[in-house]
C-alpha cells in the first residue's frame, strides 16, 4: 500500500494522506516495465471500463419484472456509452450477473480478492485489450458474451495531466471543451460552478453526435458580436453549427471552416444552457477582418490552439 502526503497553500488541509492499493501500484509498474519489452507484450496501465450505466436491483418487483429467478442476482444496464467496451455487445435492459467469472450482487458489489468490493475492482485487475466473459440475463434467457476492454472515454474528461486545452477564437467568441479543470476554476468542490455545466460533468451522456461538450467560455466585445454579450450567451455550450450537430471540438472547428469558405452569408450557432437555447449569428463577410482586429486589440498571440489550423486557411 503506497501512501503520499500533501498540503495545500492557503488551505486548512495539511498532511492529507492518500493510500493507493497495492494492485493498482502493481499494474502501473507492470505497465511501465512492459514499455521496455516486446511491443506484443506491452500493456497499458490505463484502467479499463465496460462503459455502461447500471441500476441496482434491490427491488424484488424490478427483479421479477426482469424475469430473474430466486437464484439470480446482478445489476441492470440502463445506458451503453458510445465507443465503449460494451457497445455492440451489451444492451439497455441486460442484467449483468457475472463479470470475468465473479458473481455480482444486487447492490453492485462482488466478493473479490477475499473482500466485498465494488464491481469495478474486477475490471481494474485486467488490462486494455483483455477479453472478459460476461454472463447476463436478456429477456429472461442466460447468455454469455465476451467483451474486449477499452478505456473509459467520458463526455467530460476527469483529471487531465500535462494537457494543453484546445481552443478557438472566432468573432470574439472563445470556445473550448468542457473539462474538470475548467470547472475547478470556480473552486475545487464545483459548488460554485455553473449548474448546467456541472450537470454535463456528472450526468452528460455521450453519443455519435456528442463526444465532447464545446463551451462558449468568453466573449471579447467587438462590432461583429454586438448583442451577444457574456451575460446573454456566455458559458453556453454549442448544440449545432448551421443546423448540424457538432460532436466535439474538432468537428466544431471544421464546421466553422466550412461556413467561412461556403456560400452562406451567415454562420449560425445554436448554443444552450440546458433547456434554454439561444442563437448566435456571425456575418461571414466581416468575420476575418474582425478577427484580425480583435487579435490585435486584445493582444492575443494565436486565434486557435496547436490542435487546429486557422479556419481561414483553405
Amino acid at each position: 500500500m503506497g501512501v503520499a502526503f500533501q498540503g495545500y497553500a492557503g488551505s486548512s488541509v495539511e498532511n492529507q494522506g492518500h493510500m493507493v492499493p497495492a494492485p493498482v501500484v502493481d499494474r502501473f509498474l507492470r505497465g511501465w516495465e512492459n514499455e521496455t519489452k516486446d511491443a506484443e507484450l506491452k500493456k497499458s496501465p490505463t484502467l479499463p471500463s465496460l462503459g455502461v450505466h447500471l441500476q441496482l436491483l434491490n427491488s424484488p418487483s424490478l427483479r421479477k419484472f426482469l424475469k430473474m429467478k430466486e437464484t439470480h442476482s446482478g445489476v441492470m444496464v440502463t445506458h451503453v456509452e458510445h465507443g465503449s467496451s460494451a457497445e455492440g455487445t451489451l444492451r439497455v435492459g441486460d442484467v449483468l450477473m457475472e463479470v470475468d467469472g465473479v458473481s455480482l450482487a444486487n447492490d453492485g458489489s462482488v466478493v473479490f480478492l477475499g473482500q466485498r468490493l465494488a464491481m469495478v475492482a474486477i475490471l481494474q485487475a485486467r488490462f486494455i485489450g483483455d477479453k472478459v466473459p460476461v454472463l447476463m440475463l436478456r429477456d429472461g434467457k442466460e447468455i454469455t458474451v465476451d467483451v474486449t476492454l477499452k478505456a473509459l472515454r467520458q463526455l467530460v474528461p476527469r483529471g487531465q495531466y500535462d494537457v494543453r486545452p484546445p481552443f478557438v477564437l472566432v468573432g470574439g467568441l472563445l470556445f473550448q471543451p468542457l473539462s474538470l479543470e475548467y470547472l475547478q476554476s470556480w473552486g475545487g468542490d464545483l459548488k460554485d460552478a455553473p449548474t448546467h455545466l456541472v450537470g454535463e460533468y456528472y450526468d452528460g451522456i455521450s453519443g455519435p453526435d456528442k463526444k465532447e461538450v464545446v463551451v462558449l467560455s468568453q466573449v471579447l466585445s467587438d462590432d461583429i458580436n454586438v448583442g451577444f454579450t457574456f451575460d446573454s450567451v456566455g458559458l453556453d455550450y454549442v448544440a449545432s453549427v448551421n443546423g448540424e450537430p457538432v460532436a466535439d471540438m474538432a468537428a466544431f472547428v471544421e464546421a466553422l471552416r466550412v461556413g467561412v469558405h461556403g456560400s452562406e452569408e451567415f454562420i449560425t450557432l445554436e448554443v444552450t444552457r440546458g433547456n434554454v437555447k439561444n442563437v448566435v449569428v456571425l456575418e461571414v463577410a466581416k468575420l476575418k477582418q474582425a478577427d484580425e482586429l480583435i487579435q490585435e486589440r486584445y493582444q492575443i498571440p494565436k486565434r486557435h490552439s496547436v490542435h487546429f489550423r486557422d479556419i481561414y486557411e483553405k
